[in-house]
């Protein structure tokens, strides 16, 4: 936490050069080399002023708090406030600490592994099928909630990770075995399938974690899941809403408060 004295994107610049510079570049490299990133931020955006005016004003974000995976899973619902600056040319920075709060029903969420299913297309049809009554949106609604049920029934236990060590377990089982039968063709059998299965059940994991961190930049690998993994739980940080301004320029804190004033926004 504190100075970097250069920004990670030109974006973070205001009336500075729109070029990504070599010192942006180095910056990103060395967060990227450590595992850290920006932790969510409340308050002021630029950081730093040089304090002249007009035409040769700039502004910059150069102060920064950043936290590893570990800080992220551990300190999930913390945050950095940067305040106003006062007398100083940089804003001094504060990170406050929160209690995990436990949320409601999760959104539905479409997995694009789920079109590989072979199961996927006849409950797509089946679903599509049925009769509905109303306008065409009504009817287009209707069904579309159809659709997500049975999909949410039918994949309701398809977390790839969780198939992915059942299948490797299965596999030692038979692997044993062959180190007594090594011979045998149906325990041949049995492990060829399951291998074909894990390649299988990896490739959905890693569709998977893709789609859930939204890193579109990665070339596939298994040995990508780890950054995976930990780009869903910083992105899990960064999206949490923590407090709403009320009409009357209070804050709401509480989750039962912040319910109430989000439903009259």
């Amino acid at each position: 936490m504190g100075d970097f004295n250069v920004s990670r994107h030109p974006q973070e610049q205001l009336h500075g050069s729109l070029k990504f510079s070599k010192a942006m570049n180095e910056l990103n490299n060395c967060l990227n080399t450590l595992e850290v990133d920006d932790i969510r931020n409340l308050g002021r955006f630029f950081t730093w002023s040089n304090k002249r005016d007009g035409a040769y004003t700039v502004n910059k974000k150069l102060d920064r708090a950043l936290g590893n995976w570990g800080w992220h899973k551990e300190y999930n619902h913390s945050y950095a406030q940067f305040h106003n600056p006062g007398v100083s040319d940089h804003s001094p920075v504060s990170v406050t600490l929160l209690d995990p709060w436990r949320n409601g029903s999760k959104a539905f969420n479409f997995l694009n592994f789920w079109t590989k299913d072979n199961r996927f297309l006849g409950l797509v049809r089946r679903v599509w099928g049925q009769r509905a009554v109303g306008n065409p949106l009504e009817v287009v609604l209707s069904k579309l909630r159809n659709l997500k049920r049975e999909l949410k029934h039918t994949f309701r236990k398809s977390n790839p990770s969780t198939k992915k060590e059942t299948i490797r377990v299965e596999i030692e089982n038979i692997q044993s075995k062959l180190l007594h039968h090594p011979s045998d063709p149906e325990l041949l059998h049995q492990e060829k399938n399951l291998i074909a299965r894990l390649w299988k059940v990896k490739a959905e994991e890693e569709s998977f974690l893709k789609q859930k961190s939204r890193i579109n930049w990665l070339k596939l690998g298994d040995s990508n899941n780890k950054c995976f993994h930990r780009a869903v739980t910083s992105l899990h940080h960064r999206n949490h809403i923590d407090r709403l301004q009320k009409s009357d320029g209070s804050w709401a804190c509480t989750q039962v408060r912040l319910k109430v004033g989000s439903g009259t926004l």
